[in-house]
């Protein structure tokens, strides 16, 4: 039904060009023509080469009998053109409009007598004319080749847009399975400790055996916080509600410290430069839980050693170093390697830091050092 509108719109106006313009004695013949010419429209889209044959040969004729009615079905081949333009390639193209503009210069020299212009001249317009469509059509190819070079970058930009949504919920899964490592790694270290101790000064010395089970409430009441702010996040998934405790910050550090003296490890702290008035909150929460993943793997690892805590600021990174004995024969196996070394270091690759451990026959050491960008 579409492709016949052009034919029919096309056909009415050569019509009633023809009707207006072309001499009685002509008119028949020339109505003919012209309504062939703009019929042969209808198989544009299957034959667009074929279609401007059969139609500038009609408008040829129609020239012969009558230059006026001519002039005016010239639309029909024009439309042809445009139509072979936008659906055929380069050298079909070139190959057209060649062949049509070799047919208006014929055309021009064979009916030079109805000219009322320079011969050269006229011709030169005509030939001109038939870049017209050619000219449309590219504009056209030039149009949708723009569109779809567009909705190919939307599309690439929402797969970009997907690929790190997936990104950043990998990284979050991964905090968050670091989080929970180490809280409840931390917590229940301390709890057998403590739980260790209530249970050998029970009946001894009861006052200390308290002092034990009054650390387990303590830090079990902790641990329960810092899970329910991060299971927190898992279940606000609007975002839209922000956790009600404190993430730990380098002002907790010597809280986490004291916590460790009173459940029996014997830690010094020492601070060597002078705090950034500002340090990115996720290194802050990165140092705090390095040294705790360090004092438990201490308690588990090491129970009766000592452990000594460096803290120093430079120009644009800090550095945390965590130094232990190893533990009395038979107590443990300090410095082993597992899941929570792999969980600092991933917390430092993070945040573009490096963190090395060091064993020797009685020493383990972890140094970890992160950037921040200093504030004056």
């Amino acid at each position: 039904m579409i492709d016949a509108v052009v034919p029919l719109l096309a056909g009415a106006v050569i019509a009633v060009g023809i009707a207006l313009r072309a001499d009685a004695s002509t008119r028949p013949l020339a109505l003919t023509l012209g309504l062939a010419a703009g019929g042969a429209l209808v198989l544009r889209r299957r034959a667009p080469t074929l279609t401007l044959a059969v139609s500038g040969a009609l408008v040829l004729g129609l020239f012969a009998i009558d230059a006026a009615a001519g002039a005016i079905a010239v639309i029909a081949p024009g439309i042809a053109l445009y139509w072979l333009a936008l659906t055929r390639g380069r050298v079909h193209l070139l190959a057209a409009v060649v062949a049509a503009a070799a047919a208006v210069i014929a055309a021009d020299v064979a009916f030079a007598g109805h000219h009322t212009h320079a011969p050269t001249l006229q011709t030169a317009a005509h030939v001109a004319l038939v870049a017209i469509p050619v000219l449309a059509a590219e504009a056209l190819r030039n149009r949708r080749a723009y569109v779809r070079v567009l909705l190919e970058r939307l599309e690439q930009a929402e797969r970009t847009r997907e690929e790190e949504a997936q990104r950043r919920a990998e990284q979050e899964r991964l905090r968050i399975a670091r989080d929970l490592h180490d809280v409840v790694a931390h917590t229940l270290t301390t709890i057998n400790v403590q739980a260790g101790v209530a249970a050998h000064r029970l009946d001894r010395d009861p006052g200390n055996a308290r002092a034990a089970l009054t650390m387990i409430e303590t830090a079990s009441h902790e641990a329960l916080q810092e899970l329910r702010m991060i299971l927190g996040v898992l279940r606000d998934a609007g975002g839209g509600t922000a956790p009600l405790e404190p993430v730990p910050d380098l002002a907790a550090i010597e809280t986490l410290i004291e916590r460790a003296r009173s459940s029996g490890l014997e830690v010094s702290f020492q601070i060597e430069g002078q705090q950034p008035q500002r340090v990115p909150q996720a290194v802050q929460l990165a140092v705090f839980r390095i040294l705790q993943e360090s004092l438990t793997n201490v308690c588990r690892h090491a129970p009766g050693a000592a452990a000594r805590v460096d803290l120093a600021y430079g120009g644009d990174r800090l550095r945390l170093a965590i130094e232990n004995g190893t533990a009395p024969p038979g107590n443990g196996d300090a410095g082993t390697p597992g899941a929570g070394i792999a969980g600092m270091r991933e917390r430092a690759a993070a945040l573009a830091g490096t963190l090395q451990t060091r064993r020797s026959e009685d020493r383990f050491r972890v140094v970890a050092e992160l950037p921040y960008r200093r504030s004056t």
